[in-house]
Parts: structure tokens; sequence; C-alpha cells
């Protein structure tokens, strides 16, 4: 169905509102099928986020369906935790990626525009979950879909539950550099009360990612070479790879609060995707593939709500909650252990097979023989 938004008023099937991984594959994925779909981001593209930029395996099944080129992403295919006295290795069943935001996010626009699908970007949509504007323009659209990330100005309008929390605030930061590093590694590198993870994207970057409890940026006033400092005078490990690399980029990137809490699927008729819908740990790398899989789960219970609201969001709600959940749950507890440097020092003692690296990842994410099945369903 074709959408212009020359007109003043645009009628749609599916308004989207976020064009990152799961809006962007949302969008792809119902376009494709004949969908009348709009696309509405306040960002141009490309432009970057913060982000570990680790792509697992168990999302490259619904990529290569759609077509997109992952050719300039590194391949990684082991993980490493490096405590303060041991590191502990194990291999990853299938090659995940390394891949930038500013590339990913672009690659997967382009593909929902190549689909079929109309965007709007450079503006926010304004208005609430019955009715939307963007740009001047009135968007009339049958289902609205949340693909606005961890924290957006809708998750206020829609009150949800979990942005009144105050005491269980994270917040997020990275920096691209030029040094050395394993080729084919992610590394996860741990300090008081946060963690980083480390791993070659395109062109020869490293991305260094961190998530860092609110409480211990107060005395930086929003100086992330302050805290970068500290934790370099705090972990011998951290002080070493600092030392290995020179930034790429002129500045941190941090992002709004990161809130571990649990949210609904549909709020107020809003099908929610992404990390709208749920929060991962970063130290799973397991986002951006929920990202992706959270839009194909959600696409066929989109076209049904174009029919039968109520069930469609029932059955989403059950689907998403058997699907994640779990997931979200073990990245609760391994977070609370990389956290502590002391502890996780006395657990890599112990861990001394690969085994208890696959068993974690088997906790924290899809078998990709799952996703095929269900990217197979949809494409067929």
């Amino acid at each position: 169905m074709a959408v212009s938004i020359r007109d003043s008023v645009v009628e749609v099937d599916v308004a989207i509102i976020g064009a990152g991984p799961a809006g962007s594959t949302l969008a792809a994925l119902l376009a494709k099928r004949g969908h009348a779909v709009l696309l509405i981001d306040r960002d141009t593209f490309p432009r970057d986020k913060v982000c570990g930029e680790f792509l697992s395996y168990d999302a490259l099944p619904v990529l290569e369906r759609m077509g997109v080129d992952l050719r300039g992403a590194s391949a990684i295919d082991r993980c490493r935790i490096v405590s303060r006295r041991r590191t502990y290795e194990f291999p990853f069943p299938n090659e995940a990626r390394g891949i930038s935001r500013m590339l990913f996010d672009d690659l997967l626009y382009r593909t929902a525009l190549a689909n079929g699908a109309v965007a709007l970007e450079g503006e926010p949509a304004i208005g609430d979950h019955r009715a939307l504007t963007c740009n001047g323009v009135e968007i009339r659209s049958k289902v609205i879909a949340g693909a606005w990330g961890r924290w957006g100005r809708f998750d206020q309008q829609l009150s949800r539950a979990f942005i009144r929390d105050r005491t269980h605030r994270s917040f997020g930061f990275k920096r691209h550099y030029r040094g050395r590093h394993e080729p084919g590694v992610i590394e996860l590198y741990s300090f008081a009360r946060g963690y980083l993870g480390v791993n070659d994207v395109e062109d020869g970057i490293t991305n260094i990612c961190g998530l860092v409890h609110g409480d211990r940026l107060r005395q930086h006033r929003g100086k992330w070479e302050s805290f970068v400092e500290e934790i370099r005078r705090e972990e011998q490990p951290l002080d070493a790879l600092y030392g290995r690399f020179a930034p790429a980029q002129q500045s941190f990137l941090s992002s709004d609060p990161v809130i571990f809490r649990a949210r609904s699927a549909v709020e107020q008729g809003v099908f929610m995707v992404g990390d709208a819908s749920g929060v991962i740990d970063p130290l799973t790398g397991n986002g951006m593939a929920m990202a992706i899989q959270s839009a194909l789960l959600a696409a066929p219970h989109i076209e049904k709500a174009l029919h039968d609201r109520g069930a469609a969001e029932d059955a989403y709600r059950r689907a998403h909650a058997a699907m994640f959940a779990p997931r979200i749950a073990w990245s609760r507890s391994v977070a609370r252990l990389l956290s502590h440097p002391a502890a996780l020092d006395q657990a890599l003692r112990f861990a001394r097979t690969p085994a208890i690296g696959g068993f974690l990842l088997r906790r924290t994410r899809a078998a990709r023989e799952q996703i095929e099945r269900m990217a197979d369903r949809w494409f067929v």
C-alpha cells in the first residue's frame, strides 16, 4: 500500500516511533508484506548511539533473510572475561559480528525504505498514543509500535511504572578507539558497580563501552574522562586496557538512564519492541539481537491487531514474556557478579572449562535454530 507524506494528513496501517534496530526491522518486515508503514525518528541517518556494538549470532538468520549486507563487520567467535588476576575464555557456537551503530542502524533503515516503508526523520513525533503529528503531518494509524529505546518521552505519557524508579538507574558510555585489540574476541572487564565490553567493529575501530550505576557519577558531573581515570586507578586491567588505545572519537557518548525493571510489551494499545519492551543487561551482548527478534516476534501479532486488537495484544504479551523474560532475569544475575571485581576474581577460580560459558550463552540468548524457524515462517 503506497504512503505519501506530502499531504498534511497521512493514513497508515502501522506507525513506528523509533528507527533503531527494532523499529527498522519491524518496518521492513511489515512493509514487505504490503502493509502501509510509517517509520519516525527524531534523528537523521546515519547517526551514532551508545551501544556495545556486538551483534550476536542469534540475530543473523533474520538479517540474512532480509538481505542486510554485513560484510564490513568484524567476525567475533569467542568471549574473554578479564578479572584482576584471572581470565576465562569460551567460544561461541556460531560467529557473531562487531558493527557500529552508525553503520548498522543506517543499513536497517535503508532496508526498511527499500521494502516499502515511508520515513519521517529529523523531527520527533509529538502527541500521544491516540494522536500523533510529526513535522506538521497528522498521522492516523491503525496500530502504533513503540521502538524509542530504553527511555523516551512517551514512556512518561503512558505512565509506565519503571520511570518512577530512582534507585536503580545506570548509565552507558562509549568511545571508539584505535589500538591493539585481538581480532575475533569480545572482552568483558569488571569494576565496582559497573563493567566494560571491548570489541572490534568495522574499519579497524575498537569500541569500548561501559555501564555504571548512577551513584558513581555524582562527583564527576558528567565528565566521563574523569570517571574513566578513576576506574583506571582502581583496576589495573582497565589501566592496561586503555593504555593500548588512542581515542578515535573526539568525546564520549553517554546514554539516558538505563532502568532494569519489568516493562509490559503492550501499553495502552502501543506494541513495544526492542528496549522499549524490555532491557537485557548489555554484558550479555544480546541487546541488538533481542531488538531484532522482538520485531520478528511482534510482526504477526501486529498484523492480527489490524483486525482483532484485543486478542493480538494479549497474545503478544504472553509470547514476549516467554521468549525474553528468562534471558533478562539471567542477565541481571550475571551483572551483579561482573560489577563486583573481587567476587568475580573468586568465581573465576572455579571456571575451568568452556562449558560454563556455554551454559550462560544458552540462558541469555536464543538458539540460532529457533530464530531460523521463526524467520522461515514469516518469510514463506
